[in-house]
């Protein structure tokens, strides 16, 4: 295409080329090719999936493979090295504007092309556009169920990044073909990783966002990227200490008046040594437990006022192997471990998910939680050193931890369970193994230890 670029400009359209590599590569790619038109980065893939092109080494053995490497040399094409990720296949589309699709090629294997005269006749006036239908085709569906039958019962291959491309096989392209616009939608922790990019997602989908930071300069940061990103004005940052009481109140009593519509439990912490909160409480417990547990109950009358309330709590695969801890939350009887408070106090939120759509069963909100399996994220690499060191090549990018969040917010469909635990927009077990169910009497106490610590707090 690059040959008949003229021929595209002449028709009234423009060629952009998007890639998955630094934009360094990227820049030297043009370079190479004397490239005239408009050349993007996406390293996160989000454009690879929405356009629902294809990744697979399977690709590697087609008999075709030779061939189009051999005509990728012919013409010119010298790259000695490889950047963003080597299995994720391309795709060409013709796309008009306002969003109408005349054309749509996906590749099968590397170097795999459209005739150019298709791409050209796809840009002539009065070609019809392409009717895109929600659901996967049935094979993908097939594949899609025969292969999470596979990995599922294993948590490495379900948990990375090749469990959620498995997964993604089933996911239904209309689900998140939604306005937002209107909506407030309230992410804790939207600085960086997985919190960030549920933000993003929300605000290009037109939501009103706003992102609860511990840190100012952080939070302010992340907004005007989500901006520039996005083009959405509708970001804002609150400041807010998820593990001190009173910097919640205060947080609530400087939103504006009106309903909220989403509110996203993300933030949290790892600490290495046992610290206490500014009211006294364990660090872990007091941000994922005590302190949403709170934001939830005094926003509960706003996001009542919602038609379509929704209360999303982001979990860890981690709580899969903690028992509901309700007789030494605050780890005062022993020794403390980061890993298991964390993975102990994520345990905590699954159940308060359920007990808190028990409490708004009935009314327009909501609750469920879910897990983002195994990301790459900034807390995964400074609290988990020598685990992401291991898992470094098979994480999932945070944009893929946060795509099941996206969709619990968003999602009309999502509307249908509450009270539930998702991975990768299905429903899942909450207990694999059998010594960690907790009686009901645990349950019950955990709502009574958070009701008990805010009084005590607040008196």
């Amino acid at each position: 295409m690059r040959d008949r670029i003229d021929e595209i400009h002449a028709r009234g359209a423009e060629l952009v080329i998007i890639g998955n590599g630094a934009p360094n590569f990227a820049a030297a790619f043009r370079e190479d090719f004397e490239l005239a038109c408009p050349l993007l980065v996406d390293p996160e893939l989000r454009a690879y999936r929405a356009a629902g092109l294809r990744r697979g080494r399977v690709e590697l053995l087609s008999p075709r493979l030779p061939r189009n490497a051999l005509r990728a040399l012919r013409s010119g094409s010298r790259q000695a090295g490889v950047q963003g990720d080597p299995w994720q296949l391309g795709g060409v589309f013709v796309i008009r504007p306002g969003g109408e699709l005349t054309y749509r090629y996906v590749s099968r294997e590397a170097g795999d092309h459209p005739p150019v005269e298709e791409v050209l006749a796809a840009l002539e006036e009065g070609v019809e556009p392409i009717q895109e239908t929600s659901a996967p085709p049935r094979a993908q569906r097939w594949l899609g169920r025969a292969l999470s039958r596979i990995v599922d019962p294993f948590i490495v291959s379900s948990f990375d990044r090749t469990g959620f491309r498995i997964h993604s096989l089933n996911f239904q392209t209309e689900d998140l073909d939604v306005d937002l616009a209107g909506r407030r939608c309230l992410v804790t922790g939207a600085n960086s990783g997985i919190g960030y990019e549920t933000a993003l997602a929300l605000a290009d989908l037109g939501a009103d966002v706003l992102l609860l930071c511990r840190n100012r300069e952080r939070g302010e940061e992340a907004v005007q990227r989500i901006r520039q990103q996005t083009g959405s004005s509708r970001v804002f940052l609150e400041p807010v200490d998820m593990s001190d009481l009173a910097s919640i109140r205060a947080l609530v009593a400087r939103l504006p008046e009106g309903p909220v519509d989403v509110l996203i439990h993300n933030a949290g912490v790892l600490p290495d040594e046992r610290a206490e909160s500014v009211d006294g409480l364990e660090l872990t417990f007091a941000t994922h437990v005590v302190g949403p547990f709170l934001l939830t109950r005094l926003l509960r009358d706003r996001l009542e006022k919602s038609s379509d309330g929704r209360v999303i709590w982001v979990s860890s695969g981690g709580m899969y192997t903690r028992r509901l801890n309700v007789q030494d939350p605050n780890w005062k009887r022993r020794e403390f471990d980061g890993v298991l408070a964390y993975a102990e106090t994520k345990r905590a939120q699954v159940v308060l998910a359920e007990l808190w759509a028990e409490e708004l069963r009935g009314s327009s909100v909501v609750v469920n939680a879910m897990h983002p399996g195994w990301a790459d994220t900034p807390s995964v690499e400074s609290s988990l050193p020598r685990f992401h060191r291991i898992t470094r090549n098979i994480l999932r990018t945070p944009a893929e931890g946060a795509d099941t969040v996206v969709w619990l917010a968003a999602c009309p469909r999502a509307r249908a369970w509450t009270g539930r635990f998702f991975l990768d927009r299905k429903e899942r077990r909450t207990h694999l193994l059998p010594f960690t169910k907790e009686s009901e009497a645990d349950r019950r106490a955990l709502w009574r230890l958070c009701e008990r610590t805010l009084a005590k707090v607040s008196g």
